[in-house]
């Protein structure tokens, strides 16, 4: 494989904070926030020189779908961070 990189994403009341991320050039460990009421991992890989970059997100943690909270949140600051709505990917929560 000659990249398998993630970068996690905290949904708080204050908006998206960068997480943990592991990239070519190391990884660099943030803290959850205590506030952290949705949490993505972005995660990006080429299997190989010919291999296209696959790119796919894990949902690792959220409050009840229906919460009122979490729809607040998600039409405040958007279901994904502003770093990775260029993304084609299905969002389904």
């Amino acid at each position: 494989m000659l990249s398998d990189e993630y970068y996690i994403m905290h949904l708080t009341p204050h908006g998206w904070v960068e997480g943990t991320e592991k990239t070519s050039k190391g990884t660099v460990e943030r803290p959850v926030p205590n506030d952290a009421v949705f949490i993505l991992t972005f995660h990006e890989t080429v299997r190989g020189l010919l291999s296209q970059k696959e790119q796919w997100v894990e949902v690792e943690y959220r409050l009840d779908r229906s919460s009122d909270m979490l729809k607040i949140l998600f039409a405040t600051f958007g279901k994904l961070p502003e770093r990775f709505r260029k993304w084609k990917m299905l969002v389904d929560w």
